[in-house]
């Protein structure tokens, strides 16, 4: 099942295919040295205008990915019970009709919405998606999972803002603020970028509960409690606003509160917190000194040319649409958009065709009036979708509609590509659960990874570098670049994902809409406004527009219909108010629900009550608790993180106290060290100089020391039990 090596995989010629990295969603270039039929070595494209040349470790480590031993090479029926691992070899065509068969009869007996294809990460979000969608509204549902965990809610709220997701302008900036992001993961060959702009003269700030790798090299670091990034963002509104220090020809002009009359008066006080967002009030909640905000929102709002840099770390809780919109007022009252040097507009996508997805089989009557971009979003909200927001912001059923689905049976067959949810999503026994009451389950992934083991049919997905397709998702410096990958290798007989979506739609009768199983078919036709046909020309990189900044009339950006709001008017049937809140929690769904009606947790794993509250739903038996009652937890953390810093300035011995910082961390193991926070794995923070070690004498959150790179100490936590988490992240069903 595993190992199987392909046929002429040793010996041949020696050649190099220019492609594109599929390691992560930055999309970057690469040289890939092929001998045979298997690659010996990637590196990087000199002279490529996103990366210079770089590439990363999982760059690098695409030999590894492509030939690694485990891989399931063909496909497989299970023949024992769920779970029960036992497995047998069977043919792709039977393996396709058996599917087709399933999804056939589903469909018969329960309508197309018993279908659910539920997508992860992997496969990426650019063609790949588009051909899922094709073969999604010929079945007549819609593709299914995410929207809700990242990305998508600052997407929504910064397309909802101003109409778009501005990207900074690294090579002319002179002030880039990383807040929440940490690009030595993410985005490694953009550093090349970020230390050249350093090494021109710009200061880098970096915002994020922890120190270490880029924040080891900035100019200035803030360390905030995390989730309370929101009442960072509202002081330093306070400190523009109170100063005069706001762009007031872009605000008139360009937004729906000229004079900024409404945001003053909700940042004096004038809000459901009867609270003056003042830096004192914030250090209070953050930890971050009132004297620190009130430096950095003055050099943000002087500083011409200057950038912030949003990431992941601003997500995983209740109020990330709030803090996002925090973010975008920052921004726009500043006129820090679309100027060179500052956060630039720039296109996400070539302009495709808005009919490629056949739409109109989910949505009658639906026609186009121009290409898409980014996504093909249907113009409608689902009868099983109970969060329009999240459905609008990439035409993906969020995570919990389709937890709630499956968990009431709703779902009869379920196809899942590059999603591994018994291992991403938290609660492995709810999703179980949940899985055992579905049908029929086929997932499509290069390994028999832990959701494989409870499906019913597993087919083996290629990997980048052995799939053909165009690329445009980018999510470091979104250049207006079009690249093609190439496929290099074969192995085993696995399949790319678009190739098993053809395959699978004719064997379902969709031979009109899939009338052949040549890909560059598929990719014309979807490019076909953009005049590029790369499948049929030279894989070189295509530019859809000049990449430079423009500079605008009064500092500001010609939006249609004065769309640089603070959301009231996007927003409807929403109730979401003009400004941002301290509270932060996204309003209740546009239909109330039994995922809707959930208390909203957060993703910090605190032992004590939060402080950034959470806003219950009013028919929740819990009541809205006032802001003013977390205050005193929070200065009592302020005071014990005083003392921390007291007792180490003094050198005598720590007594036993809970971590003022206790909470930074992410506690996943029943043993040992396994920090997670912000997307940083184990190996990376072992790295940084934190160790692995079982703990079982200390107690949770108390306070101790590993030793550190060059003798310094670090205070960490050992790992909670799983059991002593509780419900703390319980998915609501």
């Amino acid at each position: 099942m595993r190992g199987l090596a392909s046929k002429g995989e040793q010996g041949g010629a020696k050649r190099v295919v220019r492609s594109v990295c599929g390691g992560c969603h930055n999309c970057c270039p690469i040289n890939v040295e092929v001998e045979g039929n298997r690659v010996v070595r990637v590196s990087g494209v000199p002279g490529d205008p996103r990366t210079g040349g770089a590439i990363c470790s999982k760059g690098q480590a695409s030999p590894q990915i492509a030939h690694d031993p485990r891989r399931l090479m063909y496909p497989v029926r299970r023949v024992g019970e769920r779970g029960e691992g036992k497995w047998k070899r069977v043919s792709w065509d039977d393996a396709l009709a058996e599917l087709a068969g399933k999804i056939k009869e589903a469909v018969a007996e329960d309508g197309p919405w018993s279908v659910s294809f539920i997508r992860g990460q992997a496969p990426g979000w650019g063609f790949t998606y588009d051909m899922t969608q094709r073969l999604a509204h010929c079945v007549g549902t819609e593709v299914g999972m995410g929207a809700s965990e990242c990305f998508v809610p600052r997407a929504i709220m910064e397309g909802m803002t101003y109409g778009g997701m501005p990207s900074s302008d690294y090579d002319n900036a002179d002030l880039l603020i990383f807040w929440g992001k940490q690009p030595a993961f993410s985005v490694a060959p953009s550093l090349r970028k970020i230390y050249d702009a350093r090494d021109r003269g710009a200061k880098i700030v970096c915002i994020d509960p922890l120190h270490f790798h880029l924040a080891a090299t900035a100019d200035q670091v803030l360390q905030p409690e995390p989730g309370t990034d929101l009442a960072l963002m509202l002081a330093m509104l306070y400190v523009i606003v109170e100063r005069g220090l706001w762009d007031a020809a872009f605000v008139d002009s360009y937004t729906n509160d000229p004079g900024l009359k409404r945001l003053s008066a909700h940042l004096r006080g004038d809000n459901e917190n009867s609270v003056a967002y003042t830096p004192q009030w914030a250090e209070q909640i953050s930890g971050v000194s009132a004297a620190q905000i009130e430096a950095l929102a003055v050099e943000y709002a002087t500083t011409p040319r200057a950038g912030i840099v949003s990431g992941h770390g601003l997500e995983g809780r209740v109020n990330v649409a709030q803090t996002t919109r925090a973010l975008c007022i920052l921004r726009a009252i500043t006129g820090h958009l679309d100027r060179a040097g500052c956060d630039v507009f720039s296109p996400k996508s070539p302009d495709r065709n808005p009919d490629f997805t056949l739409i109109s089989r989910v949505v009658p009557g639906f026609g186009p009036k121009g290409p898409v971009k980014m996504f093909h979003v249907p113009p409608y909200c689902p009868e099983e979708c109970k969060w329009p927001l999240l459905f609008g912001g990439q035409g993906l059923m969020p995570t919990p509609d389709v937890y709630r689905m499956m968990h009431e049976g709703k779902t009869k067959v379920a196809i899942f590509q590059g999603a591994n949810i018994m291992v991403t999503q938290p609660q492995p026994a709810v999703t179980r659960a949940a899985m055992a009451k579905v049908g029929f389950i086929a997932v499509i992934d290069p390994y028999l990874c832990e959701t494989a083991e409870l499906a019913d049919l597993v087919l083996p997905a290629a990997t980048y570098l052995e799939r053909t397709e165009p690329e445009w998702f980018k999510s470091d410096v979104w250049l207006p670049i079009l690249t093609y990958r190439q496929k290099c290798v074969t192995v085993g007989e696995a399949l790319p994902d678009t190739q098993i979506m053809i395959r699978l739609g004719r064997a379902l009768g969709f031979t009109e809409e899939f009338p052949t199983e040549d890909i560059r078919y598929y990719i014309d036709l979807d490019l076909q406004p953009s005049g590029r046909r790369p499948a049929r020309g030279k894989p070189q990189r295509h530019c859809l527009r000049a990449g430079r900044a423009r500079e605008v009339p009064h500092g500001g950006l010609p939006l249609a219909r004065r769309q640089g709001e603070h959301l009231e008017r996007g927003a409807r049937g929403t109730r979401l108010c003009p400004a941002a809140q301290l509270d932060g929690a996204e309003r209740e769904p546009a239909r109330a629900t039994a995922a809707g009606r959930a208390l909203p947790q957060r993703f910090v794993h605190r032992p004590q009550r939060p402080h950034v509250r959470a806003r219950a739903a009013p028919h929740h038996p819990l009541a809205a608790r006032d802001a003013a009652r977390a205050l005193p937890v929070a200065q009592q953390r302020l005071g014990a993180r005083a003392g921390y810093r007291e007792g180490r300035a003094g050198g005598g011995q720590q007594p036993a106290r809970q971590d003022p910082r206790e909470g930074r961390a992410h506690h996943r193991h029943q043993a040992g060290l396994a920090l997670r926070s912000r997307g940083l794995g184990r190996c990376q923070l072992q790295r940084a100089g934190y160790r692995r070690r079982a703990l079982p004498h200390i107690q949770p959150g108390q306070l101790h020391h590993v030793p550190g790179p060059r003798g310094q100490d670090r205070p960490c936590r050992p790992a909670r039990r799983r059991e002593e988490l509780g419900d703390a992240v319980r998915i609501p069903l």
